[in-house]
């Protein structure tokens, strides 16, 4: 065999290795690049009012929490699916149910968690800051806590990694916060699954209104991203 024709042996099992390798390569990648689901379980949710019930509202800017609550659980339902959870909505459009039909439903579903979402008023438009309710200490309380957000500054998941609007957060820029209570009503007493209501923002205040109504309902966004945060790290750890 000649050296030219040797080479050329040899070029053609070198290009014959390295195209097995790349394929090999492309195929591990391939799996690799297919994540489980990062959200394993069913929640509820429950956006807020509707109806003839409109919650609170800003009047400057033409805002009613219960358009506002469905926008953010539209979303947040787009997240965690997204994720793989199981998501069931107590309502998809304008409509007026009662605590005991939301209690209802989410008890029908077997679902693991229920999350309530509102936005809260005030008579003073400079008012705003987020937390989260709970109905029976033993069942709701963590999951209320989980979804208000750790306790570390910055924080890491949850309602508190929400931005300041108005000047009037905490020192490293996040919203301000009044710390989770116990609050009596059906949606969390009557419910088979643990269960927070999460007053997410102040509707009412203006930098909030003017945010809220910005066609590009980034802040929506940002407030389902929250709620994404502490409902997924509630369910990891459940």
């Amino acid at each position: 065999m000649t050296y030219a024709n040797y080479y050329k042996v040899w070029a053609t099992v070198l290009t014959a290795i390295l195209a097995s390798i790349l394929l090999s390569v492309a195929a591990f990648t391939t799996g690799a690049g297919a994540q489980e689901p990062g959200c394993s379980g069913k929640v509820v949710l429950d956006p807020g009012h509707g109806g003839n019930d409109p919650g609170a509202v800003n009047t400057k800017y033409g805002l009613k929490e219960k358009d506002q609550t469905l926008e953010v659980a539209t979303r947040l339902n787009a997240l965690l699916a997204g994720d793989g959870c199981t998501v069931y909505m107590t309502r998809t459009g304008d409509k007026t149910l009662s605590n005991n039909d939301r209690y209802t439903y989410a008890n029908s579903t077997g679902a693991d968690i229920l999350v309530s979402i509102h936005m809260n008023g005030a008579t003073e438009n400079t008012v705003d800051y987020t937390t989260t309710l709970f109905g029976k200490w033993r069942k709701d309380k963590e999951l209320a806590y989980a979804v208000f957000g750790d306790n570390v500054n910055p924080p890491a998941y949850g309602l508190r990694t929400l931005s300041a609007v108005n000047g009037r957060g905490t020192t490293w820029g996040t919203i301000a916060t009044k710390d989770p209570y116990s609050y009596a009503s059906g949606v969390l007493l009557k419910s088979n699954m643990p269960a927070t209501i999460a007053e997410t923002v102040f509707i009412s205040n203006d930098t909030e209104g003017q945010l809220l109504s910005d066609p590009s309902e980034v802040r929506q966004q940002q407030i389902a991203d929250a709620l994404r945060t502490g409902i997924e790290e509630y369910l990891a750890k459940h």
